[in-house]
């Protein structure tokens, strides 16, 4: 028998915004780790990172398999910063090809008591009871866990997984999933092709072998001399809460407005969200990295020119007008405050196009996301010849095209660092990412020469990681924020620019980016005011008097 398992947290009243309530996040939140291999001798890490849950006072940690390895130690990172080590346990894999069933045990190392989440029953859900996850997406920068909200849409497949519609992505691998009461009922273990398709390892499966878990062992066969589990002393209280209603669309009159412009070329496409300024002005607020030239609004299968007011291009917003009035969200009815952290968790809806509309939770509460170092390139080809990097290709309209440099012209020097050999321009482009000006001292036959070249992003071919798999792509401006909060809504790449709303039709931001399978990034409403300000005084002034 497990011998840490306590009386399940007080319930505090759920409110129509919040399915889980915030009490119960904490708890859960608190005892979610990130966890990642450790070399026994220099303590650098030599792993992926992956994630966990601690769910005893004496630090037993439970996660998944194919994330570990018996008797290998492990650097774990709590959500308040702390950090502690941790030692890889029983590891049952009885399918080396699928590692099925997946089940791992590890324990913190040195003194407790440590925080933890309830183990449940996962024998006591039920299809569409509602849970949530809380991990580590490794595309995500930060060492904080994201929160998912979803529901049980199998309470057990043919492969012995509990499948849900919490998202997930590598780097969740060993994540806990978690009933409406806050207990684990599963540990993340892999996705399928479609959004919304994750299997969980069941939380019984650690139960019933937890004496064998607890040995540091690779154990290929189930054990034969299974623990009892008992039963579930809260199944009616889950079955209860599975029997409340979801939360009601929020009523709201605001629209997204279809955008239409010519960027590089092509006719592209994204969403906008009008806002009402004072003396009956008006302005439409979009993505501005999907804006090109000549933006156009169709509303009801009529077309509206748009004027560009102005970009921001901190924030990847464009401010634009029009002559014709569009449904829009009051300015002056805007919450003035931010989204403090205490908001984790709300319900969010996204108002798209044709009256659509996705749903998530507040994932993570707004904060700077950094830029996302991405490969540049000269789109050349060089090869060294007589000990000088020198361009054998140059592609046309590419970045050393656009430089002026030719085939033929050989590198010196960038930034005025010396490149005069191959090994040496290598280890300096590890140095420039996409999109950095960098200073290039050349030479053209006897002639010594000096350009500007900005960097295109290297053409990496993304892993086919059913991660990767997501409608309509990843934003190609999805980084580099001052400041976002991260939502679970499954927005698409065309959908940014539209208007999020929390139960009670409040606007809380507008989504700016899908940055991965899990992750929408969206701009706080207190950064949207800033914005509108901006726009406010440029329509009032003398320059912009025709708006």
């Amino acid at each position: 028998m497990i011998t840490c398992y306590n009386c399940c947290l007080a319930q505090s009243k759920q409110t129509a915004d919040r399915e889980i309530p915030r009490s119960i996040i904490d708890r859960a939140l608190a005892a979610s780790i990130k966890m990642f291999g450790i070399d026994s001798v220099s303590g650098q890490q030599n792993s992926a990172p992956f994630s966990g849950v601690i769910v005893c006072t004496d630090g037993s940690i439970l996660t998944v398999a194919h994330s570990t390895k018996p008797g290998n130690f492990y650097r774990v990172i709590f959500p308040n910063g702390k950090q502690g080590l941790a030692k890889a346990l029983g590891r049952l894999v009885v399918d080396q090809q699928s590692n099925l069933p997946d089940i791992a045990m590890m324990k913190m190392q040195g003194e407790g008591p440590w925080p933890f989440a309830e183990m449940g029953w996962s024998s006591s859900i039920s299809e569409k009871q509602r849970c949530f996850g809380l991990s580590y997406p490794e595309t995500l920068p930060f060492n904080f866990p994201f929160l998912r909200a979803g529901r049980i849409l199998k309470k057990m497949d043919d492969y012995g997984f509990i499948q849900s519609s919490s998202i997930m992505e590598p780097g969740d691998s060993g994540g806990p999933l978690f009933d409406a009461l806050g207990r684990v009922i599963g540990l993340h273990s892999r996705i399928d092709a479609a959004e919304g398709s994750n299997f969980e390892v069941p939380v019984n499966s650690y139960r019933i072998y937890w004496r064998s878990l607890t040995h540091p062992t690779a154990i290929s066969s189930y054990p034969t001399d299974p623990d009892s589990i008992g039963s579930d002393p809260l199944a009616k209280k889950l079955a209860e809460l599975g029997l409340k209603k979801p939360a009601q669309d929020p009523k709201t009159n605001v629209q997204p407005i279809p955008i239409g412009s010519t960027l590089n070329g092509y006719r592209t496409r994204i969403l906008g969200t009008a806002f009402n300024l004072a003396n009956n002005k008006q302005v439409i607020l979009s993505k501005s990295s999907q804006v090109g030239a000549a933006p156009i609004a169709t509303i009801h299968n009529r077309n509206y020119a748009l004027k560009i007011l102005f970009r921001d291009e901190k924030n990847d917003l464009i401010a634009l007008v029009s002559d014709h009035k569009f449904p829009a969200v009051t300015a002056s009815k805007i919450a003035g405050q931010g989204l403090p952290d205490s908001l984790l968790g709300i319900k969010l809806w996204s108002l798209l196009a044709a009256n659509q509309r996705k749903t998530g939770v507040l994932g993570m509460w707004p904060q700077t996301f950094p830029r996302i170092p991405i490969p540049g390139t000269f789109d050349a080809q060089m090869q060294e010849i007589q000990g000088f990097p020198t361009l054998t290709k140059v592609d046309s309209m590419g970045a050393a095209d656009r430089a002026g440099l030719l085939a033929g012209d050989r590198m010196i020097a960038l930034n005025g660092h010396d490149v005069a050999s191959a090994a040496k321009i290598n280890a300096a482009m590890q140095q420039f990412y996409a999109g950095d000006t960098l200073q290039v001292h050349f030479r053209r036959g006897v002639t010594e020469l000096h350009t500007k070249i900005i960097l295109s992003r290297w053409n990496l071919r993304e892993n086919p990681h059913p991660a990767n798999n997501i409608p309509q792509g990843k934003s190609l401006r999805r980084d580099n924020f001052p400041r976002v909060f991260i939502h679970d809504s499954r927005i698409h790449a065309d959908e940014c620019g539209s208007p999020i709303v929390d139960s009670k039709g409040n606007f809380i931001g507008l989504n700016i980016a899908r940055f991965s399978h899990t992750a929408c990034l969206a701009i706080p409403r207190d950064t949207i005011l800033d914005v509108l300000s901006k726009a406010q005084h440029l329509i009032s002034s003398s320059k912009s008097e025709n708006y």
